[in-house]
């Protein structure tokens, strides 16, 4: 794996995804998935902004298309899912910095049994925190401490979607993490939005991106709870949602219980669909690879796979399946 191969093929991606890059003025993308080529890696791109550059003419060298992008300030944040020997990953830093004049490459170490405390590192540099701008909203991201940096991209087009069906709406979005639905569909009139994540930090970090975008705790309401606890509550107070938003983790565990995706994603939906008000539908989400929704579990509703909400630079690879979810007609009536 040699410098020009790295270099040619992160000078192609970029190239491709670059209209789509400038058409929405994007500050963040992916630019290299898992399953393309031959490198088990995800490299995601934070504060590009190709707005002023030439686009490369067809009979460029990738050096020249190189020079066509170059984004001062960016940074590189590489995902990494198998065993990859380090020379290679210096190379791959090595090209980052050559193509997008990224200041820092921060490597996720996602191998299968990797050390909790091996997660999220490779970079001397801690608490490296900037915001972003994705159409329109902003969000508050950590480069450096944590496996996941705050924003998962591949939902970038499925939260403009909610977004356009949420105004007037009461939202509620479980498993919250940092609250990127809850802020799309706040943004978009939403008449109040529930968040609900069992973590501390992910409810401070959410609140913390409601701020960033101006929204009011009184109408964007953050509960830190479990899931399952929270649809206990609602019932209790007699709550009732046009959407809800789950998309869980693939396994977790909590005082001793253990959650399973696909094990238990029938009584989430179950319960989910008991609270909506007439019309309204559970966005249902997994990025598990072997997820098969279990239809025969789930009460009476109808399906409907979303699959238009694949952004471009995620194309070819697995981000996640979504599900829409409706009562049947004749059991809210």
């Amino acid at each position: 794996m040699d410098k020009e191969y790295l270099l040619k093929v992160f000078s192609e991606n970029l190239v491709a995804r670059k209209s789509y890059i400038q058409k929405n003025n994007l500050e963040t993308y992916r630019l290299y998935n898992l399953e393309e080529y031959d490198l088990p890696l995800a490299v995601d791109i934070y504060l590009i902004n190709l707005l002023g550059s030439e686009p490369a003419k067809p009979d460029s060298s990738p050096r020249c298309a190189a020079r066509a992008v170059r984004s001062p300030g960016s940074y590189a944040v590489v995902h990494v899912f198998e065993e990859v020997p380090a020379a290679v990953l210096r190379e791959v830093e090595v090209v980052l910095k050559e193509l997008l004049k990224v200041e820092g490459v921060f490597f996720k170490n996602r191998v299968k049994g990797a050390r909790k405390e091996e997660d999220g590192v490779k970079t001397a540099e801690s608490g490296k925190n900037i915001v972003v701008n994705e159409y329109g909203h902003k969000f508050a991201i950590n480069l450096s401490d944590y496996s996941d940096v705050g924003l998962f991209l591949d939902h970038r087009e499925t939260r403009k979607w909610i977004a356009s069906l949420s105004r007037g709406k009461v939202i509620l979005n479980t498993f919250a993490y940092t609250g990127s639905f809850s802020v799309y569909a706040a943004k978009a009139g939403a008449a109040k939005t529930y968040s609900v994540d069992l973590s501390k930090t992910y409810c401070e970090w959410l609140k913390k991106n409601l701020k960033l975008n101006g929204l009011p705790p009184e109408k964007n309401w953050v509960y830190k709870m479990d899931t399952f606890e929270f649809f206990k509550y609602a019932r209790r107070k007699e709550l009732k949602f046009d959407i809800v938003i789950i998309d869980p983790p693939t396994f977790s565990r909590n005082k001793g219980t253990s959650f399973s995706v696909q094990k238990d994603h029938p009584r989430l939906i179950n319960a989910a669909l008991a609270l909506l008000n007439p019309g309204g539908f559970v966005l249902f989400s997994t990025n598990f690879k072997d997820f098969r929704l279990n239809e025969d579990r789930l009460d009476s509703c109808d399906i409907r796979e979303v699959t238009d909400g694949i952004p471009p630079d995620f194309a070819g690879g697995f981000p996640h399946v979504c599900f829409e979810i409706r009562r049947r007609k004749f059991d809210v009536e």
